[in-house]
């Protein structure tokens, strides 16, 4: 067996100890499912219709569960080749997949309509060397950062089969890298990481054959940008400062930060998605997922944490669909479904 499987139904209980009886909350925990191979080293987790696919850095491969059955995830096929490598960055049209590697500084196509068989169309290198962490896809283009060239790539996909670099532009000129992009608009928000002075480019992607770069968003706190955009506000952390920002985005070109929260109980998050009133930030040092109160956006609160040293250890990926988060996790090598409400009753 590749995996240890473990599903359970919780409602309140008693616990006895020494005569007293204590009220135990129930488990957020919907369900959970751990691969020590086909799930080792995710690195994020993305949801289309029935079905959660998962980077996975160490495990250099893509998988695809199936949560039509949130109690019961299940893994439904696990595509590997040798041009994928460390598999980063993940953005998905319709059955079209596209996914980049650490390792191999390639964008590699792949047909996904046959989730049980992944099938390679196409692939490009993505600059001369260096690490692509993230990518983002829209009207035939993906918008590939490379952290070592310093650059945003744009590539054309309208032909899986045969893809190319259209364009790039330089978003940082000092020791820092570029990690994730977020697009709205006719702009590409760019966050770095890695340097002394870490930043938020805003790059002008109307025209994909020549981005350019228009803002730079510097502070103290700024980098690694990871998050969503809900309306007119992009939401966002750095994991390296326990910060979590938000940004109005009334100008799309000049994004004006309106508040950001510092928080070591926030436990060095990378990501960040929102649903009404709630973000949710997976920790890389906490082992778990902390919840930031929005109701006012202009102050953002910490809220509540949820912890499991085992089955959540190094969360690294996070996705909201209604009531249920899905949650993966880098070193517990597992997709783990969590109930929101509950989560914040524990």
């Amino acid at each position: 067996m590749h995996n240890r499987l473990f599903i359970a139904t919780f409602t309140f209980c008693s616990l006895i100890i020494s005569g007293y009886v204590f009220a135990v909350p129930p488990s957020p925990v919907v369900g959970q499912l751990v691969d020590d191979i086909r799930l080792r080293g995710t690195e994020d987790v993305f949801l289309q219709g029935d079905y959660a696919y998962l980077p996975c850095r160490e495990g250099k491969r893509l998988t695809v569960c199936s949560i039509k059955d949130p109690a019961h995830p299940a893994v439904v096929s696990s595509f590997t080749h040798p041009l994928l490598g460390e598999a980063a960055g993940f953005a998905i049209h319709g059955n079209r997949i596209y996914v980049t590697s650490m390792s191999s500084h390639r964008l590699l196509i792949l047909d996904a309509s046959d989730k049980k068989s992944l099938q390679l169309l196409g692939s490009v290198p993505v600059g001369e060397k260096g690490v692509l962490y993230k990518a983002a896809y829209r009207n035939g283009f993906c918008f590939i950062p490379n952290l070592h060239e310093k650059k945003l790539f744009i590539v054309d996909v309208r032909n899986p089969k045969q893809p190319r670099v259209m364009g790039s532009v330089i978003v940082t000129t000092e020791n820092d890298g570029p990690f994730s992009v977020t697009l709205h608009a006719d702009y590409a928000y760019v966050g770095t990481i890695f340097g002394k002075q870490n930043r938020l480019a805003v790059v002008n992607i109307k025209d994909p054959a020549q981005p350019r770069l228009i803002k730079e968003i510097l502070g103290p706190d700024m980098g690694h940008a990871s998050g969503q955009i809900a309306g007119q506000k992009f939401y966002a952390v750095n994991w390296d400062r326990n910060a979590f920002f938000v940004f109005d985005l009334t100008n799309p070109a000049a994004p004006d930060l309106q508040a950001k929260l510092l928080d070591r109980r926030l436990g060095k998050p990378n990501r960040c998605v929102v649903s009404e009133n709630r973000a949710y930030l997976p920790m890389v040092e906490g082992d778990g997922i902390a919840v930031v109160d929005l109701s006012n956006p202009a102050q953002p609160a910490f809220l509540t944490v949820y912890h499991d040293s085992e089955l959540l250890k190094k969360t690294y990926g996070v996705a909201v669909r209604g009531p249920l988060l899905y949650v993966a996790s880098r070193e517990g090598n597992s997709l783990v479904v969590l109930n929101r409400e509950m989560l914040e009753r524990k």
